[in-house]
């Protein structure tokens, strides 16, 4: 575990010392909510607030963590004889879904500031947010440690990552959607178990396809 917490916090520093990603992520993060709040004056109904609010969440975590392997390709042999592949995974997603879910509270805060914020049950609303950073993350993860050996990778990440997180989208966007009607738990139940499943089902896949693709 102190290996994995040593990769944690190595991902953190590069991140730190090379700010330029985050304030790219920072910005467009901040621009494209202030061009959704120019483009409807400042106001939306629940439905559209929900689906621009998962719209810019996804095309975030796609610019934060798709790299998240490729930035590691001149450092994989050294990586590949100080710690085993079960290490530098369990690293690379409780990082990655660290930096999503804090981009998305960031995004929430934004958002609630310029369009309103309709949200009643915020405990359940945050237990959906976050089981759907979850599989976001450990979905474009398990695509980054895929593709960045192959030397098409956006074609790669495109093709490989859109089937994947369909089924979190679809059921983190119906999630919120209810919660934002005033649904309560036990009426979405079901949907919070079949997302947490995909999350088990995305996680356990990519522990079993990296340690083919790392030493490939």
């Amino acid at each position: 575990m102190n290996r994995v917490l040593q990769l944690i916090k190595k991902d953190l520093i590069v991140d730190w010392r090379q700010q330029n990603p985050i304030t790219g992520i920072l910005l467009y993060l901040a621009s494209t909510i202030f061009a959704s709040y120019m483009a409807f004056e400042g106001f939306v109904s629940v439905e559209v607030w929900n689906a621009l609010f998962w719209i810019i969440l996804l095309f975030t975590s796609i610019n934060a963590i798709s790299k998240s392997f490729i930035q590691e390709e001149r450092r994989s042999h050294y990586y590949f004889f100080l710690s085993k592949p079960f290490e530098i995974i369990l690293a690379k997603l409780i990082y990655s879904f660290a930096y999503l879910f804090c981009i998305a509270i960031v995004s929430l805060i934004i958002y609630s500031v310029l369009l309103g914020n309709p949200i009643v049950n915020y405990g359940l609303f945050m237990l959906n947010l976050t089981l759907g950073c979850i599989g976001l993350s450990a979905a474009f993860t398990m695509v980054s440690s895929i593709a960045f050996r192959s030397s098409n990778r956006s074609i790669m990440m495109a093709v490989l990552g859109f089937p994947v997180i369909i089924p979190v989208l679809i059921l983190s966007i119906s999630n919120s959607s209810k919660i934002l009607d005033s649904y309560v738990f036990m009426q979405i139940q079901g949907n919070l178990t079949a997302l947490f499943s995909v999350d088990v089902i995305i996680i356990a896949l990519t522990f079993v396809l990296f340690p083919f693709t790392w030493k490939s």
